[in-house]
């Protein structure tokens, strides 16, 4: 009977167990069908998006004019904006001749953003301005970060957008063009810790 008894207990600790592995099977079986799924899925839409930009090859290749116009502003060899399909959806490449740096990379962000500023315009949609904080030029050489201001201005009043620079007073570059002013796009209100009325929004700095 001990015996008899000891077996029975072994019997349903295996019923149990058995019961675990069987769920832990089905939940992997579901789990690779799902993945499956996905896997299609996923391939679907990058065939998709390939026919996509197949038909948006135009605009592609504006986009890609317009990066490298702004980049040959800047540099002597214009950079290059790579636009391509991919598993994981769109995947955008910008590169700039150079060393890499911090602030080659910022330029990089300036140049797609001002191609993004002239799609707009050339379209007539966006919000009709841009607005780049002083981070944008950390590491940036001064002349390059007088060419971006001037880049910048001529790009507003050609494509009719207003754009906004934020910059300590220390950081703003002193060598411009002679045809440049920038007190002209100097705004009167400047923020100043010089008195009481220097703050913005009650918030002193």
């Amino acid at each position: 009977m001990d015996q008899f008894i000891k077996l029975q207990s072994e019997l349903a600790s295996q019923e149990a167990k058995t019961k675990l592995l069987r769920r832990r099977f089905a939940a992997a079986e579901r789990l690779e069908s799902e993945r499956n799924e996905l896997e299609c899925e996923r391939n679907q839409l990058e065939v998709r998006l390939r026919q996509d930009y197949h038909e948006q090859a135009e605009v592609l290749r504006d986009a890609i004019l317009a990066f490298g116009k702004f980049s040959s502003a800047l540099y002597e060899n214009p950079g290059n904006l790579t636009i391509s399909a991919s598993s994981n959806g769109p995947q955008f490449d910008v590169t700039i001749s150079g060393e890499k740096s911090g602030g080659i990379n910022n330029m990089q962000v300036f140049c797609f953003d001002m191609m993004l500023m002239q799609l707009c315009a050339e379209r007539q949609t966006g919000p009709g301005f841009l607005v780049h904080d002083s981070h944008l030029f950390d590491g940036v050489d001064e002349r390059q970060v007088a060419k971006a201001l001037q880049i910048g201005e001529k790009a507003a009043h050609d494509l009719n957008f207003q754009y906004i620079v934020t910059m300590n007073s220390d950081a703003i570059p002193q060598e411009f063009s002679d045809d440049f002013d920038l007190n002209e796009y100097i705004l009167p209100v400047r923020l100043t810790d010089a008195n009481e009325t220097g703050g913005l929004f009650g918030v002193r700095f």
